[in-house]
């Protein structure tokens, strides 16, 4: 199991370096305007997280954790982000097999910025790292924006499947490694992360 969390670890670690690194060549400085109407969450962050019983029987919660400014990179901060939650949990398989969710709220000005930005900041990172591949998948339709991609990486038995969307001024990421069945999880999961914001 430490594996798994190894593993995605690495994979946010090398994501953090480079829009750390890269994203301010790639970034629109001019904020979005909001559709007249758009509406804003009511809850924490804490009260948007997935539970145990959204995901198959055969996973378990093995962290949650606040998001707090300190923790968060640059980008995120110029972009107003104000607070956020994770939580991670675990397959029991013999396979190591994760699902990770990390929330963000943002100014309603800019949350539409935010998956773009996403989008290109993962794939600077295939230009710092040549054994990294990004495939763009179908958008999964969830919330009112919403992107989808596997990342390959050499050498590894398995991919992560990575979801992005925002809905209302949330923005959510989703990460699950495995197969195409554990993204076709992913995003079952994804649209019950998206019901939970009101």
């Amino acid at each position: 199991m430490r594996n798994l969390s190894f593993y995605l670890m690495i994979i946010l670690m090398s994501v953090a370096i480079v829009l750390c690194t890269g994203i301010a060549g790639c970034t629109n400085t001019a904020p979005a305007q909001p559709a007249t109407g758009q509406k804003l969450s009511t809850l924490e962050p804490v009260k948007m997280a997935l539970q145990p019983s959204d995901l198959p029987a055969n996973f378990t919660l093995v962290e949650e954790f606040e998001r707090n400014a300190s923790d968060m990179r640059e980008w995120a901060l110029g972009k107003g982000w104000k607070k956020g939650y994770g939580v991670s949990f675990e397959a029991r398989s013999p396979d190591a097999r994760g699902l990770d969710q990390l929330i963000s709220v943002y100014p309603i000005e800019n949350i539409t910025l935010i998956v773009p930005d996403t989008v290109s900041s993962f794939k600077n990172w295939t230009v710092e790292d040549r054994n990294v591949t990004i495939v763009d998948l179908p958008s999964p339709g969830i919330g009112d924006a919403s992107s989808a991609m596997k990342v390959i990486q050499s050498g590894e038995p398995t991919d992560v499947y990575i979801i992005a969307f925002v809905k209302y001024d949330v923005y959510e990421e989703l990460y699950a490694n495995g197969t195409a069945s554990d993204y076709e999880v992913l995003k079952a999961v994804a649209g019950k992360a998206a019901d939970k914001i009101r």
